[in-house]
């Protein structure tokens, strides 16, 4: 069964060079309506026996199980069956309901849990765009992405990437950071309709399948994830044509559900279902601060419907000599986990940035870490290396040595200019974890982004084969 999100209290994120902390309170869950007052989306109903609706295509949205997340009706009292793939709506019935339209639901909920932002996303790695659905619609709707530059872009500046053509299931994968059509800023999304100007639903010239060339010629609408752009977005009688969700599978996947009718439809927002994988929504991706202490304070901001949380990366594990509080009690190195007496011979003793007191001297504390393959040291802790997903991301004087995942600069082996003399980069240049293609889970382990917030800090980080102070 396909858990709902927690919500915690606070969100906190680091933003800034400086360090400040922003503490955003919990959105509360609103049900969506348009500006004429309808709810949005409508309500489940039926068709020969099987529930219809977004909630209906969601629970069809599995990562196991074999087929939706749809329960039968119950045959009797106590004796109801629960769906147990892991999809992102399950639905299930209650003794004496509808036997069609089941009254129960879990995980993602179309009516709380969708929002009309974020209308902009940055692209993480390449992108899988994939189609849904296209309920019961007349129109062959096209799907793809723009630049965001502020205004509509012209036709030419549309790149479809689900045709009209695509059915149910159809994938398509773009890296759009290697695009030369990316400008290098935030995307939006869009849905262009075949629909004929002055006569609502129907195809324009009797052709139902929607191109960009035929926009030129005055054929069809285009609607945008970016509200204002739309065609009807103004006055009286203006419509929302697209609700944004995300999911609570996959990081970095949202889903988009349109309505794709000028003027308005039944606001079932199934006319065209999409998702898009390997997307950010704005102000997502950086780190930020959990508020909790030791290494349990690293995170990466991530979306929540409409709202940022700061979602911790590492775990508590069992604290050990190596200058860090592993186990996040706010204490560092305590309970004897150190044989010398670290503590003492260390009084007074103020270390360069980078460097911890180990005995009285100030050292790496990446030596003696001896990392599992295809993982590198930084500050004391294993990493995935910089050939990795999510791996590090090496800094400023410094590259990525292809063989062992490390981080090394000027001088050490396989590093730039090697045996030109010199050590590490002093100034951060060993590497910082990126945010990376892989997709990661909701916390714990490693993950994108989590020492970005030890460098914001100044507490800049030098390889274990770096010059010592």
């Amino acid at each position: 069964m396909s858990p709902s999100p927690s919500k915690a209290l606070v969100r906190a994120a680091l933003v800034g060079t400086f360090g400040l902390l922003l503490f955003v309170p919990t959105a509360t869950a609103d049900v969506l309506h348009q500006p004429g007052g309808a709810q949005i989306p409508s309500q489940m109903g039926c068709d020969s026996g099987h529930p219809t609706g977004l909630a209906a295509e969601l629970a069809c949205v599995c990562d196991s199980g074999g087929g939706c997340n749809v329960g039968d009706p119950c045959p009797s009292q106590g004796n109801c069956t629960i769906p147990q793939g892991t999809c992102e709506t399950t639905l299930y019935h209650e003794f004496n309901d509808n036997t069609c339209i089941p009254s129960q639901l879990e995980g993602l909920d179309p009516w709380t849990d969708g929002s009309l932002e974020p209308e902009t996303f940055m692209p993480t790695c390449a992108l899988t765009f994939k189609l849904l659905s296209r309920g019961t619609a007349r129109f062959g709707d096209i799907f793809g992405w723009y630049n965001v530059t502020g205004s509509a872009p012209a036709p030419t500046e549309l790149f479809p990437m689900l045709d009209c053509n695509a059915t149910r299931g159809t994938e398509a994968v773009l890296d759009v950071r290697n695009d030369p059509r990316w400008t290098g800023g935030e995307i939006g999304f869009f849905i262009a309709t075949p629909e004929q100007h002055g006569n609502t639903g129907q195809c324009a010239g009797g052709d139902c399948c929607a191109k960009v060339d035929r926009l030129a010629g005055g054929d069809g609408y285009v609607f945008y994830s970016q509200r204002e752009l739309n065609p009807d977005s103004n006055g009286p009688d203006s419509l929302i044509h697209l609700i944004v969700y995300d999911s609570v599978l996959t990081e970095r996947k949202f889903f988009f559900a349109w309505e794709d009718i000028y003027g308005g439809s039944n606001n079932d927002f199934t006319d065209i279902v999409t998702s898009v994988t390997g997307v950010e929504c704005s102000g997502g991706g950086e780190s930020c601060s959990t508020g909790e202490p030791g290494v349990c304070q690293y995170g990466v901001t991530t979306c929540r419907g409409s709202s940022i949380e700061c979602t911790q990366v590492y775990d508590a594990t069992e604290e050990g000599c190596d200058g860090a509080d592993n186990d996040c009690d706010g204490m560092i190195d305590e309970g004897g986990v150190c044989t010398d007496d670290v503590v003492g011979n260390c009084t007074g003793v103020t270390c360069d940035a980078g460097l911890v007191c180990r005995q009285g001297a100030c050292v790496d504390p990446c030596d003696n870490v001896d990392c599992p393959s295809g993982q590198t040291c930084l500050t004391g802790v294993c990493l995935p290396g910089c050939t990795a997903c999510n791996g590090v991301v090496c800094g400023n004087g410094s590259s990525c040595n292809l063989d062992t995942g490390d981080c090394v600069g000027p001088g050490d082996p396989g590093g730039p200019d090697a045996g030109a003399g010199g050590g590490g980069d002093d100034d951060g240049g060993g590497g910082q974890p990126g945010t990376g293609c892989c997709q990661t889970g909701g916390g714990g382990g490693t993950g994108a982004g989590v020492l970005a917030l030890v460098a914001m800090l100044g507490i800049l980080r030098r390889r274990g084969r770096a010059r010592r102070a």
